[in-house]
């Protein structure tokens, strides 16, 4: 149990760590702006290039943690991408030899999307051999409440950082921080302490249920409507998510230049926190009073989607600062409805399939978010699926969400037009799961 904990806290820190990497550039992409002369065009073309090289990696991440241990892949990755946030300034400086700092920036955000895809692969990977499945709901609810935790992280420290330091101490910052972690990592890997046993031996030696030797039926899978109300669903959610995370700093700095960052940029995330354990809690509650998964599925991404329009919609009209902050907030909260909507929906219509949610691999142990009920059922894939054809969904719309936001701000488009748009793709989402949305075993 110790060392369970041990490395809940490890991942905790070092996903903490990765999204606060991965939103510097929001945070900082006034300012970065303003230096190279980028429109927000430009702007959104850098942001969304993230996402190019994050969806190629989905596989390969989950497929390398079963083959030579998550923990490895991790550190690897860490290294990797923690490097590449080191040398942003510097690589942005190389914009003379390239004759654009548009395209050696892109290069770069590209190349962190690669590192970065294999971060939850491999965590889920080597959380679910290591955490039995009668105790992830907590642990799970925790580590994944680390992605609000980053962006909190990175709109608090990053923000005074930017004010007195400038835009390259950010990236400097952030990245020396992840290589120092990157070092605890593998130093608790590699030197275990007591009789503490090393990951490999626990990743390796849990008794499995044996494998199953049919092959992934795909025509069968895709040939059912609540397949693509799971997938179409997640695709309109991400495009919310990623537009407020990457453009509500510009939103603040344009619509209330002389508030401090720090207020708007740690503030919402701030607020998801608790609405992200509160939404588990709620979902245990409505399963212990007997109410239908299906029902509870639907209601959570029902809150997700619609809420986070409702109040995205309501920010642009906000004249008052702290009504914009707060509403900014409920935004952002509401979405986190979604871990446990449509993000473990996969595990109920295709149980023997849904591991894929991130990679493929030899083995892969199914996991809920927040739900016990789902965390139960216990089943190894022989392989992945289901999961990684959302997750890449998600990520494409991510780029074309972040681009076309900066397409359109600078075509003359105003931030009501961008946060309305947002809602009605949110509430097309809901209504296609809610009308063939299930939780029936296909």
């Amino acid at each position: 149990k110790e060392n369970r904990k041990t490395w809940i806290i490890n991942l905790f820190v070092l996903t903490s760590i990765l999204f606060a990497a991965r939103v510097a550039m929001p945070v900082c992409a006034t300012a970065i702006s303003k230096e190279y002369g980028w429109n927000k065009a430009d702007l959104g073309a850098v942001m969304g290039s993230f996402f190019w090289g994050y969806v190629t990696t989905q596989v390969l991440g989950g497929y390398f943690a079963d083959k030579i241990g998550g923990d490895k892949v991790l550190v690897m990755s860490s290294l990797s991408w923690g490097t590449i946030t080191l040398l942003t300034p510097n690589i942005a400086n190389m914009h003379t030899f390239f004759g654009s700092s548009i395209f050696i920036l892109t290069v770069a955000r590209v190349g962190m999307g690669v590192m970065q895809g294999v971060h939850y692969p491999s965590m889920i990977s080597l959380l679910a051999h290591k955490i039995p499945d009668s105790e992830r709901s907590f642990p799970m609810g925790v580590i994944f409440a680390a992605s609000n935790f980053g962006s909190l992280l990175c709109g608090a420290v990053g923000s005074i950082v930017l004010e007195h330091y400038g835009w390259q101490r950010v990236f400097q910052v952030l990245g020396l921080i992840a290589l120092l972690w990157t070092y605890v990592m593998w130093a608790s890997t590699k030197k275990p302490k007591n009789n503490v046993i090393s990951l490999d031996s626990m990743v390796f030696s849990q008794p499995l249920l044996p494998l199953k030797s049919d092959s992934v039926p795909w025509k069968k899978i895709f040939s059912k409507t609540p397949v693509w109300a799971v997938i179409f669903a997640h695709f309109c959610m991400n495009n919310c998510f990623f537009i407020l995370l990457s453009w509500l700093p510009t939103f603040f700095h344009e619509r209330f230049p002389n508030e401090k960052g720090w207020v708007y940029n740690v503030i919402p995330w701030m607020m998801s926190i608790p609405s992200s354990i509160f939404a588990g809690w709620l979902s245990e509650r409505f399963i212990r009073n007997n109410l239908s998964i299906t029902f509870i599925r639907k209601f959570n991404q029902t809150v997700a989607m619609v809420g986070s329009g409702i109040f995205s919609i309501a920010l642009t009209f906000c004249e008052n600062f702290w009504t914009a902050v707060f509403y900014a907030g409920l935004a952002v909260s509401m979405q986190t409805f979604h871990n446990s909507g449509v993000l473990v929906n996969p595990q109920d219509i295709v149980p023997n399939h849904a591991g894929s949610v991130f990679g493929q691999g030899q083995l892969y142990l199914l996991y809920g978010v927040l739900d016990n009920e789902l965390y139960n059922k216990f089943v190894i894939c022989p392989q992945t699926f289901l999961f990684g054809v959302m997750n890449a969904f998600g990520a494409v719309t991510s780029f074309i969400g972040v681009y076309l936001t900066g397409y359109t701000l600078n075509a003359a488009g105003t931030w009501v037009h961008i946060f309305s748009i947002c809602a009605i793709v949110n509430l097309l989402g809901a209504t296609v799961f809610i009308i063939w949305g299930t939780t029936k075993k296909l």
